[in-house]
């Protein structure tokens, strides 16, 4: 039972925490450090000899989803619980009697004490002291004794308290929070995901500074319940998502999209939106794919013949496309705006560039968890900072002058200088 005890003691202990705390904190650095989820032969090529092969080995490929790293938080959490709960019991009854008059005053010789001439009331005011009990010691003396900021006592264990739910909070939405992506053009509707949510982009604009760099990425939404048809609407830019029906949308990136048209002779046969990386089967020609690769604004080569945009004006835009026919290359080129690629009796061509947004959907069912932490952890260091614990006690003498003496939880020697400070305009410190 004994070594039970050492064991578990040593597990809850203060330097244990630190080490779990210095190990979590090398993993995390490795993490920011190192690429994460990468395929394992661009860490065998970017890492050359036995450091690519350690990454893998120790997972450190995928730092906050390997099992160590799961491993380490539940220690962690294991030792703030622990930590908590062994001490809860002592600060009940610490703050149930612990400040207690006689405690002080079997201590009073190892105090330092001031001297005032008369009742100490005034300056137990001066301290901050509001209720002050008159009683007498074992020896019949008249004594006074405050004590303020119980609760002091608790900034550390309800600081344990709100990272360990701030811990949790974080773990169980990354094992149950779920993410979509939608992306699409003003005036598209999409599904979100298997939520019963539909998206429709509204209008989606990018602003732009003086020198053409760009400035802000806004999107207008409007989200939908397709079950009870509720629906709401609002603004995501980058770095403000907008919240609805318990799920945040970000403004994560965007490209260029155009609308692509396909004839058969004269006719009409086929029309689609499609956003630069996107493919189009044609359906009046089995077996024929067009690839939409990019879209240049301001349409120019360099030196060695490589396309780039000069502008992100539309001047002279173009469309880079691969064309497929059963899987092989059938021709790869920029196509100017108004031209038409062809084959055999089928015409091809890009129209409307604009820019598409891809909108990041995001919902955790356990961030008011971390919230609830957050806030426990805001109000223990108000507490542990700003409501010391502190007791002031005076004994009367046989000469009528009081003798004053106190302690402080945190910043005892303030509070001392303090003391001395005050008792100065009713005594003088003793020597």
């Amino acid at each position: 039972m004994r070594k039970v005890r050492r064991a578990a003691r040593a597990l809850f202990s203060m330097r244990a925490a630190l080490a779990i705390l210095l190990l979590l904190i090398l993993a995390c650095v490795a993490g920011s450090v190192i690429p994460q989820g990468e395929i394992a032969a661009y860490y065998e090529s970017a890492y050359p000899g036995r450091a690519g092969w350690l990454i893998l080995l120790l997972g450190l490929d995928d730092v906050f989803h390997c099992a160590w790293f799961a491993i380490l938080t539940a220690f962690l959490c294991a030792n703030l619980l622990g930590c908590n709960l062994l001490r809860f019991p002592a600060l009940i009854r610490r703050t149930r009697t612990g400040f207690t008059p006689e405690r002080c005053l079997s201590r009073w010789d190892g105090e330092a004490q001031v001297e005032t001439a008369g009742a100490p009331d005034a300056l137990f005011r001066r301290m901050g002291f509001g209720r002050v009990r008159a009683l007498r010691d074992g020896e019949g003396r008249e004594c006074r004794y405050a004590v303020r900021n119980r609760i002091g006592a608790w900034g550390a264990w309800l600081t344990h308290l709100g990272m360990l739910i701030v811990i949790l909070g974080f773990a169980l939405g990354q094992m149950f929070a779920v993410s979509y992506s939608v992306y699409g053009v003003p005036g598209q509707t999409k599904a979100v995901g298997d939520t019963g949510y539909e998206l429709t982009i509204d209008d989606f604009e990018v602003g732009l500074r003086d020198d053409e760099t760009v400035e802000q990425y806004t999107a207008r939404l409007t989200l939908t319940d397709t079950r009870s048809g509720n629906r709401t609407s609002g603004e995501a830019s980058v770095n403000h998502p907008l919240k609805r029906f318990g799920m945040k949308l970000y403004q994560n990136s965007t490209g260029w999209a155009a609308d692509v048209r396909v004839w058969r002779g004269e006719e009409l046969t086929q029309q689609a939106v499609l956003c630069a990386g996107e493919q189009l089967a044609v359906e009046d020609m089995e077996g024929l794919v067009l690839a939409f690769n990019a879209f240049y604004p301001d349409y120019a080569t360099d030196a060695s013949g490589a396309p780039y945009t000069a502008s992100s004006r539309l001047n002279n835009p173009a469309y880079l496309y691969t064309l497929y026919y059963q899987g092989r290359v059938l021709g790869m080129n920029a196509l100017p705006a108004g031209e038409r690629i062809t084959v055999e009796d089928c015409s091809i061509a890009f129209d409307a560039p604009r820019s598409y947004t891809l909108i990041q959907i995001k919902r955790d069912p356990f961030t008011w968890l971390a919230g609830v932490g957050g806030g426990v952890l805001l109000l223990a260091l108000f507490v542990a900072f700003y409501l010391r614990t502190e007791e002031l006690w005076a004994v009367r003498r046989e000469d009528g002058s009081w003798a004053v003496a106190g302690r402080s939880a945190k910043g005892g020697a303030l509070f001392q200088e303090k003391l001395k400070r005050l008792a100065k305009q009713t005594g003088r410190p003793k020597e």
